[in-house]
């Protein structure tokens, strides 16, 4: 019985995830990709956070590469995004040495979203993608909070 709640819980908690992110017009593919951090790097708060920051920096770093890529592929045809990821890829590898930002695969996560987000840059849509990724972080600490309360009942 108590894994039927748990994954009752985990269906409705899903679904009213599914219909907030319909009904405000948030990307629910990334609420998804949220939810599963939330699972794949632990679920403390202070991990959480840590790794929300380098997504949000993560899909920064993809609108920085879509720039300068963009720019200088004007001068240098195919060789501009090459080049530019490259620049940029060493500096994310330098960034994951931070004592608190050292989650590689945060970033790698965030330039998914904001690649995949295949937006325009704009701080609305950072503002949106950063909106959506701490919805299912909290949709995700919803579902563990409730499972944990009817495990320990």
């Amino acid at each position: 019985m108590e894994s039927l709640k748990q994954a009752l819980t985990m269906g409705i908690t899903g679904a009213i995830a599914v219909f907030t992110a319909s009904y405000f017009g948030l990307p629910t593919w990334v609420l998804f990709m949220a939810w599963v951090s939330y699972y794949l790097f632990g679920t403390k708060t202070k991990t959480t956070f840590l790794v929300l920051v380098q997504q949000i920096f993560g899909i920064l770093i993809a609108m920085i590469i879509q720039y300068l890529g963009t720019l200088l592929s004007e001068t240098l045809a195919i060789f501009g995004f090459p080049i530019i990821v490259f620049i940029v890829m060493i500096g994310v590898f330098y960034i994951s040495k931070l004592k608190y930002l050292n989650n590689i695969l945060a970033y790698f996560l965030g330039m998914i979203i904001g690649f995949g987000s295949n937006s325009e840059i704009d701080i609305n849509i950072l503002l949106l993608l950063g909106i959506t990724l701490l919805s299912g972080y909290t949709f995700a600490w919803l579902n563990v909070t409730i499972s944990k309360r009817i495990e320990s009942k």
